[in-house]
């Protein structure tokens, strides 16, 4: 484990929210599959989490954020996350947001106040 993965807050409300509409459109075990699914996927960014693209989102940012798809065709979902570095192949992988892929684009503004959320809860600035 070269990375350490942590969920923000914002992250596990969106996880929260999608696992209770599947529960309501289908059943608990759907939604506790897909819930046990997405955070397996989120934990293999502990190695290599520069192996997912980055997000087209952030082009104007000034600073990278990737996504990691989860699912199968229309049922794929886009999580959002950053990667700060300590060294080569260590540094931390702090996941910002989840959504449905046909879901609206996120607005640079948007993604730039998730990331603003998270640095503020880092430095102590809520």
């Amino acid at each position: 484990m070269a990375f350490h993965v942590e969920i923000q807050p914002q992250a596990y409300d969106d996880l929260d929210l999608i696992a209770g509409y599947i529960k309501d459109r289908s059943s608990f075990a759907t939604a506790e599959k897909w819930f046990n699914g997405i955070m397996d996927q989120i934990a293999t960014l502990e190695a290599m989490p520069e192996r997912c693209p980055i997000a087209s989102e952030s082009e104007d940012l000034g600073q990278q954020v990737r996504v990691l798809l989860y699912g199968r065709k229309n049922r794929t979902y886009r999580v959002f996350f950053g990667v700060k570095q300590t060294s080569p192949s260590h540094g931390v992988v702090s996941v910002y947001h989840v959504r449905h892929w046909a879901r609206k684009p996120l607005t640079n503004e948007e993604l730039e106040e998730l990331m603003d959320d998270q640095e503020n809860r880092e430095t102590g600035d809520d």
